[in-house]
């Protein structure tokens, strides 16, 4: 397995996002506003392109390879064959360019918490992923959780949904940074979950972000390991 992205992000995590909340903290609440919204959307962003680096890296791994292998029906004649068993050919070369296309039109095109449950399944599928496991106060991911709160998911799909849609909230969803109505509808839909229709944004939000982050990604480094 090739976990060389985890390791960047970590410490990614732990170093420049690190700075940046302590510099944050410095600044008054009232003019700080506008910056969180950045490191936040920023941190989200880099998971969301460590999650999407994690499968092409892991791409010739089970099950992805034969996922990704089966959604090919293009004919191939005799004389494809023989040319791709020629030792002119980089069989395995052909073979990863081939399933990245497939992963770059196919699965990293869905939703976010899609692409999450698949990291889970490829690097760790010996996890639930259903079952509460997110201490939702804090981010940290346990062996299990049980949550009271009916606005925020607390499986590991459901709490990478809940972080995403905040961040689609502050991208795309105008001053007022509202939820957008398909973000609802999915995490009311899946998760059962009425969130909060506008984000408030703070130094705590980004804190939780991270430690959930950080908490999936050495879970997915310790199992995978």
């Amino acid at each position: 397995m090739n976990l060389d992205r985890v390791d960047a992000f970590l410490t990614f995590l732990n170093i420049e996002v690190s700075s940046a909340v302590k510099e944050l903290e410095k600044v008054a609440e009232d003019s700080r506003k506008h910056l969180q919204k950045l490191v936040y959307a920023n941190v989200v962003d880099r998971f969301d392109a460590t999650v999407d680096h994690l499968l092409i890296d892991n791409v010739t791994f089970e099950p992805l390879l034969s996922e990704t292998l089966e959604s090919l029906q293009d004919k191939i004649t005799e004389g494809d064959v023989l040319k791709l068993l020629s030792s002119a050919t980089d069989v395995p070369a052909r073979i990863r360019e081939r399933c990245e296309g497939v992963l770059r039109g196919g699965l990293l095109r869905e939703r976010h918490s899609r692409k999450v449950k698949k990291v889970f399944e490829v690097l760790a599928n010996n996890q639930s992923l259903n079952k509460p496991r997110v201490n939702i106060n804090t981010g940290a991911i346990l062996a299990q959780f049980k949550s009271h709160n009916k606005k925020i998911p607390a499986s590991i799909p459901g709490y990478a949904d809940w972080l995403y849609s905040r961040r689609n909230a502050i991208v795309h969803g105008g001053g007022g940074v509202r939820m957008l109505s398909n973000d609802l509808k999915q995490l009311k839909e899946t998760y059962h979950c009425d969130v909060a229709k506008t984000v408030k944004l703070k130094i705590g939000s980004i804190t939780n972000a991270v430690e959930f982050f950080r908490s999936a990604l050495q879970l997915l480094k310790g199992t995978a390991s």
